[in-house]
């Protein structure tokens, strides 16, 4: 359905404006400052009163009658990145980027609330918008909800953009769509020597090597084939020179499930593995586990109502589960929920220096945050709440 209008040409072309100007104004986790300024901006313009809530950064505001409540969610944050798009509108931002794409996500939001707004008077309760902060470091949902934005919220639906799918296309599936992120930081602690001389030392390095060899039996031994997990070792440190061995060496990684019984297991093997290993070669490990959000985990009644709403001016197909993370499987342990992921199509994945969210796609994304509220709306309308999975 790409190539067809499906919101005001007005609003389209200052959609891709105001895009543009996100872009080139990324920010980190709790630095969000010109972001949430620039949100708040847009959100009086259009006439959405501001919700307060004790938060540092980030925006909650809220539209509607009397009625149920239902929330939209977007993240607002950006990378450690340095852009390399060579867009005329790239960061202004040395070392930090949007690209992962959040500030469409942003702009998409705003759209939708500039649509809704118009539907003000006919709404059959309230929608949340919900600008969140700190997405990347996973730290926003649990924020956000500890200040309280999902009090008498009855379902929430929100969007990741997808650059391997076209405009005008939407991912939808039930149940796990992403998988539950752990994050793990290692030091090995030995004894350094002369390089020539390792006998009169411990060394970590070889000691760390082990570790990480042993670690991929996790995946190979442990868990079933059937299942999906994966540990990546994403970074390696230790030395100094190539004469001396060193006193510590170390690494750095992830682990990703789809189940919380392997999740549970994978870090039971870890600690086995990373422990029993160094003790073997007489040296001492210190672990640092960073539990991340657990798997974006869809609701079979609020997915088939967005879905069917979506349908009526997109293409739909099955969304691809992906071993990436998203806090916003933390709002979906409290209630009822829909991720999807949104074309936007360009000419590298999520998280690459020229990553590029195609703005074409925002028109569509609006759209859609406006059809699941009324959607979602108009069903809560007709029964008391949704079924939990």
């Amino acid at each position: 359905m790409n190539g067809q209008t499906v919101v005001p040409p007005e609003l389209n072309k200052r959609m891709i404006r105001i895009f543009k100007e996100f872009h080139e104004h990324p920010e980190l986790c709790h630095q969000e400052s010109w972001t949430t300024k620039r949100i708040k901006a847009e959100l009086t313009r259009i006439g959405i009163p501001l919700l307060d809530f004790p938060i540092k950064s980030g925006v909650v505001a809220e539209l509607g009658t009397d009625g149920p409540i239902i929330a939209l969610r977007a993240d607002i944050d950006a990378l450690p990145l340095q852009e390399e798009s060579g867009l005329p509108y790239q960061s202004k931002i040395a070392g930090v980027a949007h690209a992962c794409g959040h500030d469409f996500h942003i702009m998409a939001l705003l759209g939708a609330a500039k649509l809704l707004k118009t539907q003000e008077s006919q709404l059959k309760g309230r929608i949340r918008f919900i600008f969140e902060p700190g997405e990347e470091r996973h730290v926003g949902a649990v924020e956000m909800i500890a200040a309280g934005v999902l009090k008498d919220v009855k379902a929430i639906s929100g969007i990741h953009n997808m650059p391997t799918l076209p405009v005008g296309t939407v991912g939808i599936k039930t149940g796990k769509l992403m998988a539950s992120n752990d994050n793990f930081d290692v030091t090995i602690t030995g004894i350094g020597s002369h390089a020539a001389m390792p006998q009169t030392g411990r060394d970590p390095i070889v000691a760390t090597a082990s570790i990480i060899m042993l670690l991929q039996t996790i995946v190979s031994r442990n868990i079933s084939p059937s299942d999906r997990l994966v540990l990546t070792v994403g970074q390696i440190r230790g030395g100094h020179t190539n004469n001396v061995i060193p006193e510590t060496a170390g690494f750095k990684g992830t682990i990703r499930a789809f189940s919380a019984t392997d999740r549970k297991l994978a870090k039971k093997r870890f600690y086995e593995i990373v422990n029993q290993t160094a003790a073997a070669y007489d040296q001492s490990a210190a672990i640092s586990w960073d539990q991340g959000p657990a798997p974006v985990d869809n609701n079979e009644d609020v997915t088939d109502i967005i879905q069917h709403a979506a349908e009526t001016f997109m293409d739909v197909v099955p969304a691809i589960p992906s071993n990436a993370d998203d806090d916003f499987a933390t709002y979906e342990e409290y209630v009822p929920g829909c991720y999807a992921f949104m074309g936007s199509q360009g000419q590298s994945n999520l998280h690459h220096p020229d990553m590029i969210a195609n703005p074409d796609g925002l028109q569509y994304a609006a759209k859609y945050h406006e059809q699941a509220a009324l959607a979602l709306l108009n069903a809560l309308n007709h029964h008391e709440s949704f079924e939990r999975d």
